[in-house]
Parts: C-alpha cells; sequence; structure tokens
C-alpha cells in the first residue's frame, strides 16, 4: 500500500475496527462463508479484507476495490 492517503484512512478504519467491526464507516459484511472472511471500507476506491478468530481481527490484504477506476 504505498498511497499515503490509503495508508492514513486504513489505519483510520483499522481503530474503528477494533472498537466496533459494525462502525458505520466500515460498512463491513462477509463476503465468504466458508473461509469466515469479511470485506471493509478503507475509503471509495480501497477495500480491506480480514478473518475474526476469537475476539482477533487478522487483516489479509488492502486492495483496490474491483469498480473503482484507479
Amino acid at each position: 500500500m504505498r498511497l499515503p492517503g490509503v495508508r492514513k484512512a486504513f489505519l483510520k478504519h483499522v481503530k474503528f475496527l477494533e472498537k466496533d467491526f459494525r462502525h458505520p464507516s466500515l460498512h463491513a459484511k462477509k463476503c465468504d462463508e466458508s473461509k469466515n472472511r469479511w470485506r471493509a471500507r478503507v475509503n471509495r476506491g480501497w477495500r480491506f479484507y480480514f478473518n475474526i478468530v476469537g475476539d482477533t481481527y487478522i487483516v489479509r490484504d488492502v486492495v483496490p476495490h474491483p469498480t473503482s477506476a484507479i
């Protein structure tokens, strides 16, 4: 993740995730039931994927949103 604005937004949203994964800014939703994989918003053009293991969130990837024009 090389873009400073994306990094700043990601770190902000990780703090929301730590407090409550249902925070409205995250728009978190389960995207793969079999792998217990969740997706949340970084900003309009970026998403991050994570797993929930017990009370721990494991961030797996931060990627451009497939429908964004980056």
